[in-house]
């Protein structure tokens, strides 16, 4: 179900959605007065008592933001002039864990696909993916 419809539902809701909205219109807006190579790396948190705080994903990019933060200051002011610091915060994103296959092939069944594999001259397509497969395992 589409959230504009469930926010009319329910006021709460509603309140929930419209901020939400907002605060995505403000990050979009910030991200927007940044250079194009940091923006994947940055992510606007909250504003607190007139400053703008800033999550960084990694160290380049809260070096970089900081030492443009006095330029970018005026910019981020025009699109809300509450904003009177900034401050940033770096927190690093996990990196995606190490993919581990607990699957293995015997030897012997390495053996039998491989050998099914030149067995099948008719399937071509059948005998290259059997080649790959034995190929991974015995790595």
């Amino acid at each position: 179900m589409n959230p504009d419809q469930l926010a009319k539902r329910d006021r709460l809701l509603a309140k929930l959605w419209a901020q939400s909205q907002h605060w995505q219109r403000i990050e979009n807006d910030i991200k927007l007065a940044l250079p194009p190579n940091l923006r994947p790396y940055i992510r606007v948190a909250h504003i607190e008592n007139g400053c703008l705080v800033v999550l960084a994903h990694n160290n380049m990019a809260a070096s970089r933001i900081r030492m443009l933060a006095a330029g970018l200051l005026p910019r981020f002011q025009a699109l809300l002039p509450e904003i009177q610091d900034i401050r940033i915060k770096l927190v690093p994103q996990s990196s995606a864990p190490e993919k581990n296959n607990p699957h293995t092939l015997s030897e012997t069944a390495l053996n039998e696909l491989s050998h099914t594999a030149d067995n099948l001259a008719h399937h071509p397509e059948l005998a290259a993916a059997l080649t790959r497969l034995v190929q991974k395992h015995r790595k």
